[in-house]
């Protein structure tokens, strides 16, 4: 079965899902969307963070739970992730 076909599946059970349940269906997905929309900021932050860490040789790696922890707690997390790496590392 091609990858289209099961995704294609997948949409319409979440329609149906949505018509029979309302709007109930929609606050996760609307939940997840926000959680993977963080994530994304968080990544862009580390990435124009380390494009001028680089000058420096001081750089975050960009992973999901760099990017998570930076995305969610915003500049004090890319400061905390900062303090940690010029600690430990």
């Amino acid at each position: 079965m091609s990858a289209t076909i099961i995704w294609l599946i997948v949409a319409l059970g979440v329609v149906l899902l949505s018509i029979l349940f309302g709007q109930s269906i929609w606050r996760p997905v609307k939940w997840l969307g926000y959680g993977l929309f963080k994530v994304a900021m968080g990544a862009l932050l580390l990435f124009v963070f380390n494009s001028f860490g680089g000058y420096y040789d001081f750089t975050i790696p960009i992973n999901p739970i760099t990017a998570a922890l930076s995305g969610f707690l915003g500049i004090p997390g890319l400061a905390a992730l900062a303090v940690i790496k010029g600690y430990f590392i």
